[in-house]
């Protein structure tokens, strides 16, 4: 079996044992890696390969040149390696040569995405060069290599989601990590970074890494950040992350970002512009959740706390449940202590267990889900001493406009709410009890 290696270094290898060293020129290992990439699209026209590897060259040069690299590679090779396909066509007889990119591509194709992960080495063709007249096989080298590193960096990242869903966090910043190193340029794939470190618990380590993709973006491209990643920064200086964010980012979008070449005062950016709804996540978190922790005055001695799960995103705008979230989160910081959690994190106690002071007395989750051309925004109290549900708040916004008034009215509501059942509680049941009696029904209510 002869091994084409051609992902971080160039090798042409015959299995041993020993494994022996083929050397051939550098033009001719990039014919034969051509060759093995497009054998699942069959034969190879030779007009194809004289237009790509001799362009410059009078006809009957190039045709010469193409049959004296053939001869050489099946010298090389051995015979039936390279096979003719009718008066013009060329291919590589199957199963006679393994080559390390064609195999990533067929686990792509596959969805063999840790096969993909594992096989992929380095960059396609490393350090090849040709000579002046070889544009075109630059050229293709080029958009091979890129095609490779993107859809690699996405099988990371589709890796790295599964296993945050799975809890296993470590695991998922190793993967994270990999796809950073593939797409650098990718600042959405920075922001997914950033989240799952929030995720962890490491809020400096996803500081460190904007910092130090800032510097880089500048240095450069002479270009900064976008608003979208100002305002995640913003939120994780302020605590204002919950332990289970992390930020959708569509597999084809690595790499989208990349290359901002000129100057960030004159730059055209080929970044999406922002929807309404973005614009309103935004706003919202520069308003509501970017202005720093409220100081807390707790009713009476309330012996307890809050904990607030991610209000869930049913929207096409992936900052909205952080933003609508944080909205909250401040609105109840002015009346008791507010941790953000996953409501999963946290077990109801034993009802025949009293609560001691500083236990989780009620969790807050939510939704944010479009209705028509309008959203509906519900809140839920569960009683962290019994898993009841206390009760449900739901306000609705025709139209994009009426979503910030509408979250502000929601938080207001929550907030009254919880001010009749965060009391000194006598026994476990006491929650339950005065959250019944509570406002919940009031007005507006679903």
């Amino acid at each position: 079996m002869l091994r084409l290696i051609t992902l971080g270094r160039l090798q042409l290898l015959r299995d041993g044992p020993p494994d022996e060293f083929i050397h051939l020129q550098p033009k001719r290992l990039a014919l034969l890696a051509f060759l093995a990439l497009a054998a699942g699209d069959g034969c190879q026209q030779r007009d194809t390969l004289l237009a790509l590897f001799w362009p410059r060259s009078d006809r009957d040069h190039s045709r010469r040149c193409l049959r004296q690299a053939l001869f050489h590679l099946r010298n090389e090779l051995g015979d039936g390696v390279i096979l003719n396909c009718g008066r013009n066509g060329v291919t590589l007889a199957p199963g006679r040569l393994w080559c390390d990119a064609a195999a990533v591509d067929i686990a792509l194709r596959g969805q063999r995405r840790r096969d993909a992960l594992d096989l992929y080495t380095g960059d396609f063709l490393p350090g090849l060069f040709v000579d002046q007249d070889g544009a075109e096989l630059d050229e293709w080298v080029e958009r091979t290599r890129r095609r490779l590193r993107a859809a690699v960096a996405a099988c990371a990242w589709e890796l790295a989601e599964e296993e945050a869903r799975h809890q296993r966090i470590g695991w998922a910043l190793e993967l994270a990590h990999r796809a950073r190193s593939l797409s650098p340029d990718d600042e959405r794939g920075l922001r997914r970074h950033m989240a799952l470190l929030a995720r962890a618990g490491d809020s400096a380590a996803a500081l460190r890494a904007y910092a130090d993709f800032s510097r880089r973006l500048r240095r450069e491209y002479d270009a900064e950040p976008s608003s979208e990643s100002l305002a995640l920064v913003s939120a994780l200086k302020h605590g204002g992350l919950g332990g289970q964010y992390v930020q959708a980012v569509p597999a084809d979008g690595i790499g989208a970002l990349a290359h901002p070449r000129t100057s960030s005062r004159r730059r055209t950016d080929t970044r999406p512009r922002l929807g309404r709804l973005t614009a309103f996540a935004l706003a919202l978190a520069a308003g509501l959740v970017l202005t720093g922790p409220v100081a807390w005055s707790p009713m009476g001695h309330t012996a307890g706390r809050l904990v607030l799960a991610e209000f869930s995103n049913h929207t096409r705008d992936s900052l909205l449940g952080v933003a609508v979230t944080e909205a909250v989160r401040a609105e109840l910081s002015k009346i008791a202590r507010v941790d953000l959690a996953g409501a999963r994190a946290v077990q109801p106690a034993s009802p025949a267990i009293p609560l001691a002071p500083g236990q989780v007395l009620v969790l807050v989750t939510g939704d944010v889900a479009p209705v028509g051309s309008g959203f509906a925004v519900s809140a839920r109290l569960v009683s962290a001493g019994s898993g009841r549900l206390l009760g449900v708040i739901q306000e609705k916004a025709a139209d994009t406009s009426a979503l910030l008034p509408t979250v502000k009215r929601l938080s207001q509501r929550l907030r009254g709410s919880l001010l009749q059942s965060l009391v000194p509680p006598v026994e476990s049941g006491a929650l339950e009890g005065r959250g019944r009696e509570s406002t919940l029904g009031g007005p507006g209510s679903p």
